[in-house]
């Protein structure tokens, strides 16, 4: 390490010490550990909080079910279900204008805007069903409702004003509108600090965010629920957040390597000149791109469609299914838990609720140990389609088994937190390098962000699915999403058993 090196970055140059035992063997490794350090935790943290104001309709959906003299909105399962489908009608509409944003004049500004305007309508959902919303739509006039296709669209608009389904999901909506460029855009950003060999590994590190934002958002959200509209604060203090975050990001993400002030000259003139050559070899190859594989892009579109039908359905409604089991449990349990003894119904049904989303977190504290073994495994082993299949066909198997044993929660909880909970996202790290791994590195980025902006449709048709089946029957939620993952898997096995066969077949004479 040079002199020069210690006086740009001491900070980073400690960090480095402190989490690599061996000094880096070369200025690639020293450049890759130095922009990891800097930007990969802070985007991480990004995604976590993305995730959160994402989820946390899970929890506070338990108390907005409840009648508006108990501090609820009177909405049924199906309404929420709806609500948090609505999402991702909104989601993939700014996806491929970020990106392109972001390519051609950088990143920090659009991860502002989209930090800044999903915290606003974040926390101005904690404002539905009250006059402050009543004012925030009354200014829009009322419409004709006698315009033929457009009647629905009209009466909606005019429902605003005054009815809280409307403006949940209105405002749902515009969530997913303003949080949809964020991910794609991180894929970009991401391409901008790190080599192709190195993007993945650095992509691959945010499938923590997945299961790590449950375990964070509904211990954080299930706090707010002690209290009349206690679920109201959920949204406004979580919408908070990505707000302040917006507006540190202006002082944390530089746009390129060449406006980092924390990168030495040495190393910011080497990755310049690396991401530069990837660059000019992509252009020498345009005309090679994703779309002479269009067959193998629908079929990935497809599983990851498939597994986030069974993802975002279970990850909607686990604080529901987790609650609805707590009072079959025996009274030892009941009494160790606070849920037994002489209490009045208001506090009982409080404390179920915030048990309710307590105990929804352990599936996803196992799944975090499992997504880390299950990358390393996949990375030593250099495997990726068996170790993204199995992982979901074990998912969708443990959804059904966890359904029939719903009513004996000694055995259907265990099955959750053990079964579901060690498959549910385990799938991530291995599925995403595939698309670079079948398409090569011209065709891999645009690939991947296609595949998250159709795909992520299973997000709404999972909790839609649900939804309309949990006010009666929980069980037949399951199964309706349950063989969702499985048929993911059984896609994926198929393509990787043709690609095989297709490479001994070149390779014979």
């Amino acid at each position: 390490m040079s002199e020069a090196t210690d006086r740009v970055d001491r900070f980073g140059d400690r960090l480095m010490t402190t989490f690599w035992r061996k000094p880096a063997a070369t200025l690639a490794e020293r450049t890759r550990r130095r922009v990891t350090l800097h930007l990969v935790p802070y985007l991480f943290f990004l995604y976590i909080l993305a995730y959160v104001d994402r989820m946390n309709i899970a929890v506070a959906g338990l108390a907005m079910t409840d009648s508006p003299a108990h501090g609820g909105l009177g909405f049924n399962e199906e309404i929420v279900g709806i609500g948090a489908g609505i999402f991702f009608w909104g989601y993939w509409i700014l996806e491929i204008p970020s990106t392109l944003w972001v390519e051609r004049r950088g990143a920090r500004w659009v991860f502002v805007r989209i930090l800044i305007l999903w915290g606003l309508v974040a926390a101005v959902m904690g404002s539905i069903g009250t006059p402050i919303a009543a004012s925030l739509f009354g200014w829009l006039p009322h419409l004709s409702e006698d315009v033929g296709l457009f009647s629905g669209a009209t009466a909606f608009i005019n429902r605003l004003s005054h009815d809280a389904v409307a403006q949940f999901y209105f405002l749902r909506f515009m969530l997913g509108f303003f949080e949809g460029g964020f991910f794609p855009s991180v894929i970009v950003y991401l391409s901008h600090w790190f080599r192709q060999e190195d993007r993945a590994k650095a992509l691959a590190s945010f499938a923590l965010a997945m299961p790590l934002s449950s375990v964070i958002g509904y211990t954080f959200s299930a706090f707010f629920l002690n209290g009349l509209e206690g679920w109201r604060w959920i949204f406004v203090v979580e919408g908070i957040l990505p707000i302040l975050a917006g507006f540190t990001t202006i002082f944390l993400l530089p746009d390129r390597p060449a406006n980092a002030k924390w990168l030495p000259h040495e190393e910011r003139d080497w990755l310049v000149g690396e991401l530069s050559r990837e660059h000019q070899q992509k252009v020498a190859t345009r005309h090679v791109g994703w779309q002479s594989h269009v067959f193998m892009i629908v079929l990935l579109t497809a599983v990851y469609f498939c597994t986030n039908v069974t993802a975002y359905g279970l990850s909607t409604f686990m604080p529901k299914i987790m609650k609805s089991q707590l009072p079959a449990l025996p009274f030892t349990l009941r009494s160790w838990l606070g849920l037994a003894g002489k209490m009045n119904p208001a506090t009982l049904e409080t404390r179920m609720k915030i048990m309710g989303a307590l105990v929804a977190t352990l599936p996803y504290y196992v799944s975090i140990v499992a997504v880390l073994i299950n990358g390393w495994h996949s990375d030593r082993s250099r495997e990726r389609a068996w170790h993204a299949a199995i992982p979901m066909a074990i998912a969708s198997l443990g959804v059904l088994l966890a359904s029939v044993l719903l009513g004996h929660p000694l055995l259907a909880m265990p099955a959750f937190i053990f079964i579901v909970g060690s498959c549910v996202y385990t799938h991530i790290p291995a599925f995403w390098p595939i698309p670079t791994m079948l398409l090569g590195a011209s065709a891999a980025a645009s690939a991947i962000g296609f595949i998250n902006m159709v795909g992520n449709i299973g997000g709404m048709w999972g909790p839609t699915v649900v939804g309309k089946a949990a006010d009666t029957s929980i069980a037949d939620a399951l199964l309706r999403i349950a063989p969702w993952s499985i048929g993911g898997a059984t896609i994926l096995i198929a393509m990787d058993v043709f690609r095989r066969w297709r490479m001994r077949r070149r390779a014979q004479p």
